[in-house]
């Protein structure tokens, strides 16, 4: 099963065709290498804007697959082994949901339920791409395995804290290295506490089993962020760097958020019917690329569905005791998780390709929900009608794929003079051109999404500084040769007549161009 899933998932990988998404343009090659040749905050400053402080560790395999001259078809391949073992722990995960039905409904069900969740929109988008979501996925599949095992072979008993500290440290593994992951290990932690029974003992053994959960969490998230945490409060006087500056106060950065979150619900009616508006609402409202998929707004109205028809019985009483106190168990924790989950995402980043982890448990809830709703005998053939009628109609998203080439990256740079000090001035990506760069080149953001010369912090004040104290020849890179005229003049420099060049590389909406400088005056000191 482990083999047929990672088969499939190369094989996907390998139909939609070589990544190119922004990202691995910006920072995805660039960051590990900068980091791994120690030249990331001192030698280069800012090179890859905001994202030059993101965690570069779950890229590094990706760097160093590239750096040893794979085949592009090899590296699709190989980012796409996660996915297939996420897949595989979501199909271990739903033979333990619905172990109490039927074996026949057993059968179709967990066969849906796994058929929904592996081609969500977004799952697709990600596969085989440097974004890093399905290793998250599955550390995080893995952690609510371990918890929902237990659950269903010894509902009464407390969880051992060998499973709940293991649990925490996978999901701490996530956390620590993409921190978007961190939504999942509060919402499993908050799952822990709030999945009852209601009464005074299994609450105290609810805290109990979310404090080791927690800890591990700490753990895992202090082994994965620690070393770059460490780096950034040695370099920046604060472990997230430039994030929580209102309250950290790193004097590298202003006292203002870095990020405004801009996507998804603004008001209250908006977020009752937001779940109804991923269907495929256009750009920029949860991504940036188009999509179409309409697993979250059928589990939400399935959900309504389920609700109106339990809470009269629950009224008067009659509702029946589950058939299977440990899956009944399993569900209310995988339920509360994916609530909290969500619930968690929406106010913080509304991105939807951070909920890949839910997009999959959607197969389970929609099916389970079927199962519940549908009287016995019609529900296998509801199931499957629900199932390929999901997966026929979704459109997954796509942030740029080329052609597989002979090389990852082709770039060629213009000839460059020893000791330059290349300024980079635009906030498109450009990040992976420059390990292209002769290696005693230095590269700095001048005017990006996270510093420009106006700003007034000890980053800004650091990047002109290295421009005036620099006496050797001076470049600007930049998309079009109008860009960056207010920075260069800041900076006390201007383009040479007829020094622009172009780079070449087989990257998308990528034309980027170098251009020689000269001084012309010498930059404000701070």
């Amino acid at each position: 099963m482990l083999a047929a899933c990672i088969a499939l998932a190369i094989g996907a990988s390998l139909w939609r065709g070589q990544d190119a998404n922004w990202d691995l343009q910006n920072y995805h090659y660039y960051s590990p290498w900068a980091w791994w040749n120690g030249r990331i905050f001192d030698r280069d400053i800012a090179a890859a804007q905001l994202q030059t402080f993101h965690n570069p560790l779950p890229d590094l395999p990706f760097f160093w697959m590239v750096t040893a001259g794979w085949s592009p078809r090899l590296i699709s391949a190989a980012l796409a082994i996660p996915a297939g073992i996420a897949a595989f722990l979501f199909a271990k995960l739903l033979a333990l949901l619905f172990v109490d039905l039927a074996p026949d409904e057993r059968r179709v069900a967990v066969i849906c339920a796994f058929a929904i969740g592996v081609t969500s929109a977004m799952g697709i988008a990600v596969l085989g791409t440097t974004m890093n979501e399905w290793p998250l996925v599955a550390l995080t599949l893995a952690g609510i395995w371990l918890i929902v095992r237990t659950l269903v072979g010894a509902p009464a008993a407390p969880i051992a804290w060998t499973t709940l500290a293991g649990a925490g440290l996978l999901c701490g593994f996530a956390s620590g290295a993409k921190l978007t992951a961190a939504t999942f290990a509060v919402g499993l932690c908050l799952a822990l506490l709030l999945r009852g029974p209601w009464q005074r003992a299994s609450l105290w053994r609810n805290l109990r089993e979310a404090f080791v959960f927690g800890l591990g969490v700490l753990a895992g998230t202090t082994i994965t962020m620690g070393p770059w945490a460490w780096q950034l409060w040695t370099h920046f006087e604060s472990p997230v760097f430039p994030y929580g500056n209102i309250w950290i106060k790193s004097p590298w950065w202003i006292e203002y958020p870095v990020l405004v979150r801009r996507y998804g619900p603004q008001n209250f009616g908006a977020w009752l019917l937001f779940p109804f508006h991923l269907i495929g609402p256009g750009v920029n409202f949860v991504t940036e690329v188009p999509y179409r998929d309409a697993r979250f707004p059928l589990t939400w109205a399935l959900a309504i569905v389920a609700g109106a028809a339990w809470l009269p019985l629950r009224i008067v009483g009659r509702v029946p005791p589950p058939a299977h106190s440990g899956v009944s168990a399993a569900w209310r924790l995988t339920s509360v998780f994916f609530i909290t989950s969500f619930l968690l995402w929406t106010a913080q980043h509304s991105i939807y390709r951070y909920i890949v982890t839910l997009d999959v448990l959607t197969g389970a809830l929609i099916i389970t929900l079927v199962q519940r709703l549908i009287r016995p005998g019609f529900a296998p053939a509801v199931m499957i009608v629900v199932a390929v009628t999901l997966i026929a109609t979704t459109r997954a998203a796509d942030w740029w794929h080329i052609e597989f080439g002979k090389n990852w990256f082709d770039v060629q740079v213009p000839t460059v003079e020893n000791d330059a000090l290349v300024l980079i001035t635009t906030d498109a990506p450009v990040g992976f051109v420059l390990p292209f760069f002769p290696s005693d080149a230095r590269h700095l953001g001048v005017d990006n999404s996270i510093n420009s010369p106006w700003r007034i912090n000890r980053l800004a004040q650091t990047v002109a500084a290295t421009v005036r104290d620099h006496r050797g020849p001076l470049y600007q890179l930049t998309v079009t040769t109008d860009d960056g005229a207010a920075a260069l003049q800041a900076m006390g420099v201007a383009r040479a007549p007829n020094a622009c060049s172009s780079i070449q590389s087989g990257m998308p909406n990528s034309s980027l161009q170098l251009c020689r400088l000269h001084r012309v005056s010498e930059p404000p000191r701070s």
